[in-house]
């Protein structure tokens, strides 16, 4: 029969000894096994644009913060990669500063998770943004506009006749995002009348002609684009790191079934498809004049304005 001193002592041995054993095996783990498993970021976490604008999805979104300088539309999804967040605060921050007036106008960017979204054929990938144009009344005076108002060709409201295209503000805007040193802007999608409008406005105000050259190209919508009479369609270019994940232009046609592939698969996530046709580099400047003067020398036809009961401010 054994002591009972030596029974306690045999207890009291086993229980600390057991619990020491997952502490020394934790102690044991490599660091980055313990992080994860203690909650740690891992590399899919990271903000990430996969696949096409039109075929992608999206990871570590950020959502657009309503801000002095940024309102959003009610039932907008507003996420998107924080390239392209932080671009419409620096924009929209740099035209109140210059002219003052009401906050930028966004709507729909990306869902949280990218993928379809409705009402859109693009905005999968966290590089896509819809912009109301900013608008004054009929004697020049800024107008808080809370939905998309459609303009024709000569800058007058189609629905609301008194409001007018704010040629300053608007371009303003697209200057800002042209000479962003963080961010590269691939498209500004927008109709061919209003896009003569700010290449007019701006070489009235003697701009350069270098910034007119990029204006005029980044403003030409690839083949078959949707172009808007009502909101600016914002495209960032893939940025660098993203390389080899990030498709930089809309897929024509994607294999059924197929899924946007990571970074760590080295390949294009579809089947190689053309890219749509751009504007050639070549000539841009003489096209910017020529959309300015006919801008200027109202070629452009008026499209006829629908009378709505609703008072001026």
């Amino acid at each position: 029969m054994k002591h009972p001193a030596a029974t306690v002592a045999l207890l009291v041995a086993t229980v600390f000894g057991a619990a020491a054993t997952p502490s020394a095996a934790w102690a044991d783990k490599p660091k980055a096994t313990a992080a994860k498993e203690g909650g740690g970021k891992g590399k899919k976490d990271a903000p990430m644009s996969v696949g096409a604008p039109n075929q992608g999805k999206l990871r570590g979104a950020k959502r657009l913060r309503v801000t002095d300088d940024v309102i959003t539309k009610r039932s907008s999804s507003t996420w998107a990669l924080p390239e392209l967040t932080d671009l419409l605060q620096r924009a929209a921050r740099k035209v109140r500063k210059k002219h003052g007036g009401p906050a930028l106008l966004v709507g729909d960017l990306s869902a949280k998770g990218g993928g379809p979204l409705v009402g859109h054929n693009s905005h999968q990938s966290g590089r896509d943004a819809d912009i109301g144009f900013f608008v004054t009344n009929s004697k020049g005076k800024p107008f808080r506009a809370k939905r998309f108002l459609p303009f024709d060709d000569q800058g007058q409201g189609k629905d609301v006749p008194w409001a007018r295209f704010d040629e300053a503000r608007n371009w303003a805007f697209v200057r800002a995002l042209l000479t962003d040193d963080k961010v590269t802007v691939r498209y500004v999608f927008v109709t061919p009348g209003l896009e003569a409008r700010l290449l007019a406005y701006a070489k009235k105000k003697d701009e350069p002609a270098e910034l007119l050259t990029r204006a005029a190209a980044v403003m030409m919508s690839p083949k078959d684009a949707d172009v808007h009479d009502d909101h600016f369609h914002i495209r960032i270019a893939c940025p660098e790191a993203m390389r080899g994940t990030c498709i930089e232009e809309s897929r024509a046609s994607v294999p059924s079934g197929a899924e946007p592939k990571d970074a760590a698969d080295g390949a294009d996530p579809y089947a190689a498809a053309p890219a749509k046709t751009e504007r050639p580099a070549d000539g841009v400047a003489a096209l910017a004049e020529k959309a300015a003067q006919e801008a200027s020398g109202g070629d452009a036809p008026k499209a006829p304005a629908v009378p709505e009961k609703r008072d001026e401010p």
